[in-house]
């Protein structure tokens, strides 16, 4: 699919590129059905997310500022692309998907965003394999308005916002996500005699049962019931698990007989594992395919000395392949468009488009070697400004790529090529 991307814009825009058309023409609906015409292009849509992109690593209090006279204010390369007026005009009439054609018996809070919530998955599922190891977590888009679908996690970054759910690899490339619509949210099937945790797990790595992978999670989702599914799937699995879970073993060592880098464990007859652990406190794992070998971790101690403390390869693993949404999170808040609104749902239109950019950025990674995020973040913005990309036969040269002693000659140009 990135064969002759040769920068960075390439390979966002080609992950977009599915969606775009249909944005363009809901938003030109959206403006006529409200008696206004808006004229929308498919070059100026990419200009408009490029203002945005470029307004997440250049911070203003008011997006009217970057428009100003001021000269401690103003932002030539922004104002080069389109007038406030134009870009206000775009901001209020974007639009994902028809209003009129709203079910009347319709159950799903994420209508509004639809066509692109399955469009990126689908396209992030193809774009890219990803690593072996893979690893299922939270991720929370920032929103503190009323809403139902707000939720409230106080162990991430962002604790009040809108939950998704995604698997990535190690890397911090999004595979596929979905977000939670709260309890009473439409259920599959398939899976409807497993918990919320377990049926998350089951549906984001179906796609991946019959493939070589490994799947990590954390306690909100490990279960001996999902390991045992996912063992019957010929999937490999592992996770922390929370003591008072059903079906956990009843006769392992107390914590008060366990020392430091000391543990116990147990295997049922279906060859789960559970494994009870002493770090700095007593942390539980189970797994469906670790034995009870031992390896060793290194702590660091509060006068910046090294300790090694012996423990089962499960942690080991766990720690090593765990991070992937963590990462993708860093990276995506780094230079986030952090935009406020009146329709709820452009806080997640924002914060899929943020999650588009990571995808490419770890992809710009693996096919062009490590680059600093701000750098990739520019590359893109200043790629995307309508008024300055030409798509043709010629080629230009990449300066971001040139700085790196790369010949990349792009078909786009744009202020920064």
């Amino acid at each position: 699919m990135f064969k002759n991307s040769k920068s960075a814009t390439d390979i966002f825009v080609k992950l977009l590129n599915p969606i775009t058309d249909h944005i363009v023409d809901q938003s030109n609906l959206y403006a006529t059905q409200n008696n206004k015409t808006l004229k929308l292009s498919a070059n100026e849509l990419m200009g408009f997310i490029g203002i945005n992109f470029c307004m997440g690593y250049h911070k203003l209090s008011s997006y009217r500022h970057y428009w100003s006279t001021a000269k401690d204010l103003h932002l030539q390369v922004i104002s080069e692309v389109m007038n406030r007026d134009r870009f206000s005009e775009i901001l209020s009439n974007i639009h994902v998907n028809d209003n009129t054609a709203i079910p009347v018996n319709n159950k799903d809070k994420l209508y509004k965003l639809r066509p692109m919530i399955d469009s990126l998955n689908k396209t992030f599922s193809e774009a890219y394999n990803g690593t072996r190891e893979l690893s299922v977590d939270e991720s929370m888009i920032k929103f503190k308005g009323r809403s139902s679908l707000k939720q409230y996690n106080p162990m991430k970054p962002i604790k009040r916002g809108y939950k998704l759910w995604c698997i990535a690899d190690q890397k911090g490339y999004i595979l596929n996500f979905s977000i939670y619509q709260g309890k009473n949210e439409a259920l599959e099937r398939e899976f409807e005699d497993f918990n919320l945790g377990e049926r998350i797990v089951l549906k984001l790595t179906k796609p991946y049962w019959k493939q070589s992978r490994v799947i990590f999670f954390d306690n909100y989702f490990t279960s001996i019931i999902l390991l045992e599914r996912l063992k019957t799937e010929q999937k490999l699995a592992c996770g922390t698990i929370r003591s008072n879970r059903k079906e956990m073993p009843l006769n392992l060592m107390k914590e008060s007989a366990i020392a430091r880098g000391d543990y116990d464990y147990r295997f049922s007859t279906f060859g789960i594992g559970v494994f009870k652990w002493r770090d700095n406190k007593t942390v539980h794992f189970a797994s469906n395919y670790h034995g009870n070998e031992i390896t060793s971790v290194l702590r660091t101690m509060k006068d910046g000395s090294k300790l090694t403390i012996k423990c089962p390869s499960v942690v080991k693993d766990y720690n090593n392949f765990m991070g992937g949404v963590d990462l993708a999170d860093r990276y995506r808040l780094l230079y986030n468009v952090d935009r406020k609104s009146n329709k709820l749902w452009l806080r997640i239109f924002w914060g899929l488009l943020d999650i588009t950019f990571v995808n490419a950025y770890v992809i710009y990674c693996e096919m062009f070697g490590d680059t600093n995020v701000l750098d990739v973040r520019r590359s893109i913005a200043h790629g995307l400004m309508a008024s300055r990309v030409v798509y043709g036969a010629n080629r230009w040269r990449c300066e971001l790529c040139s700085t790196r002693g790369i010949e990349s000659r792009p078909k786009s140009k744009c202020s920064h090529c």
